[in-house]
């Protein structure tokens, strides 16, 4: 795109055409028109905005320079590492040439042509260098003068950065009762641990057997067993076993750790001569051999850069066989997985219930990284309350255990209708990705301002930001910001950033974009500013963000990101 404009006024540069020799040019009429030729570029600084190059380009002529019968090809171009940019040419001709139509330089006058001018934006621009090809063309004869050098300051590229939820946390699962601490009357208790297993073997190391985890369940037993008002009800034994090689091959692997974790258990808690040893119900076991559900959920919690591909290709596998051979491909290529995350499949947890008739207080559990799926006859589908079976839903919640939560609630929904129930409910629908059911949980459960922030956050994610916000306000927060700022409704984010705790750079980058949005140019630098000091690599993405465009050439926001 380009529009002309030929003025002439005011005095420039000397151009002529000799017919010298073969009807070129002399050597200071050729410097003279190439000089003319350099013109004058504004801005600049060039810049892209939204991927397509704009600038000025100014060319003038002296009277009694441009020869009457000459036509002038000017073709701007930018280089850049990796290619070039050719812009259409431009034309100039003088009063006698006929047969063409292009802008006419005036003889006895001065002339400026002014051109607006474009080119799509390309990566390496940043230190490409504007030139134009000159050809001075004469009847059939046409002379190639020297580029001209434009512009050598590349392009600065202002880009729409695309925002992210900057606070984007699980949905928040709701307790009924609090059951490792201050144990209501009647209510019922747990008390909970683990020990690891080395690779390949069922014997628990000393350093297990003498884990803080260990130590602290032995004290709490102590003290539920010294009271003789609380009753012991059961024992639920999880067992599992890593899905890699050396593992996988042992097959009494699960069953002999069972019975070492039993043993173990059961004298270290001080249950050996209880009354209820003598019940063989008493431990309910569930054992897991290939813990496959167990490695793609610590894989996904866990800081791996291919966490997402890692699981995806072990998915994909078409077979078990197949599935096996990608897993021991990675552990070779990723040490996390050997040393980290598969020493944690190998396990042995408890879980004994204790109901007591009056408060009781005990020490708080550290609670199961990791526990397998209950299974459907898991005696904590029948004989225990839906309040524990909630709040070990969440537990399991936190531990993105999403399918043991899901029978857990399941069963729990049978016996209660509270909306904490739903609500935890509705995380694990969201988790399955059933989204349409977890609206649904949400709902009912929007008795509880959790709940509404949850199924803000749904909407949030799936870029419902209008129906987010009025759900999101029930616990104002940056993401509630974050919906307003996406649906541009701008003031209203600035004034609920306002109102927050911010202590993070980029949620002061977001109000500093509220406020250019709203021309507040005050709490814009103020806020930018603070977003930089926080997290200095911010200052690079405020320099090229489109959003301060309009302030490009103001001091409040040169000062900030020069």
């Amino acid at each position: 795109m380009r529009k002309l404009s030929l003025i002439t006024s005011g005095v420039i540069l000397m151009l002529s055409f000799l017919m010298v020799g073969c009807n070129t040019m002399k050597k200071l009429e050729r410097e003279a028109i190439e000089t003319a030729i350099v013109g004058k570029v504004s801005p600049q600084q060039l810049t892209a905005v939204d991927g397509v190059v704009n600038f000025n380009y100014n060319i003038a002529f002296a009277p009694k320079q441009f020869y009457k019968k000459l036509i002038l090809k000017v073709t701007p171009k930018m280089q850049y590492p990796g290619g070039e940019e050719v812009m259409e040419p431009l034309y100039f001709q003088g009063e006698k040439v006929k047969g063409t139509n292009y802008p006419v330089v005036k003889y006895q006058g001065n002339t400026l042509a002014t051109y607006n001018l474009s080119f799509p934006y390309r990566e390496g621009m940043q230190k490409g260098v504007l030139i134009a090809d000159i050809e001075a063309i004469m009847g059939n004869k046409v002379v190639a003068l020297t580029p001209a050098i434009l512009n050598t300051n590349g392009v600065k590229e202002w880009k729409t950065y695309m925002y992210s939820l900057p606070n984007n946390p699980d949905a928040i699962p709701l307790f009924t009762e609090t059951f490792v601490k201050d144990v209501p009357a009647t209510g019922v208790g747990v008390v909970g641990g683990y020990v690891l297993f080395p690779l390949a073997k069922s014997v628990i190391p000393d350093a297990q057997k003498k884990s803080s985890v260990m130590t602290q369940a032995v004290q709490t037993m102590k003290s539920i067993l010294a009271d003789k008002n609380a009753q012991i009800t059961n024992m639920v034994v999880y067992i599992s076993s890593s899905p890699e090689g050396s593992e996988r091959l042992n097959k009494n692997l699960t069953t002999n750790r069972f019975n070492a974790a039993k043993a173990f258990f059961v004298k270290d808690l001080g249950l050996t001569n209880t009354p209820m040893m003598k019940n063989s119900k008493f431990i309910t076991s569930n054992l897991v051999n290939e813990n496959w559900e167990g490695l793609y959920m610590l894989v996904n919690d866990s800081n791996l850069k291919n966490k997402v591909q890692i699981v995806k290709d072990l998915k994909n596998a078409p077979n078990l066989q197949k599935r096996e051979a990608v897993l021991e491909s990675y552990i070779k290529t990723v040490p996390e997985l050997k040393d980290v995350i598969l020493p944690t499949l190998r396990r042995a947890d408890f879980f004994i219930f204790y109901t007591v008739p009056g408060v009781m207080q005990v020490e708080d559990q550290a609670t199961a990284y990791y526990v397998p799926q209950l299974q459907e006859t898991s005696v904590l589908s029948a004989r225990t309350d839906a309040n524990l079976l909630n709040d070990l839903a969440v537990m399991a919640i936190r531990n993105k255990d999403y399918r043991k939560a899901k029978k857990l609630l399941e069963s729990a929904v049978v016996i209660g209708q509270q909306p904490e129930i739903s609500n935890n409910l509705g995380i694990v629908y969201q988790n399955e990705g059933n989204n349409t059911q977890a609206k649904e949980m949400y709902t009912k459960a929007s008795i509880k301002n959790e709940a509404k922030y949850n199924l803000g956050m749904l909407l949030l994610k799936d870029k419902e930001y209008n129906k987010a916000i009025p759900y999101l306000k029930a616990m104002p927060s940056v993401n509630l910001a974050y919906a307003q700022l996406m649906a541009n409704d701008n003031r209203a984010a600035l004034e609920t950033l306002k109102k927050l705790n911010l202590t993070d750079g980029y949620e002061y980058y977001m109000m500093a974009v509220a406020a250019a949005r709203i021309k507040d140019v005050q709490t814009m630098a103020v806020a930018l500013q603070k977003a930089i000091q926080l997290d200095p690599q911010l200052k690079q993405m405020a320099g090229t963000d489109k959003e301060f465009y309009p302030y490009a050439q103001e001091s409040i926001y040169l000062d900030i990101v020069d």
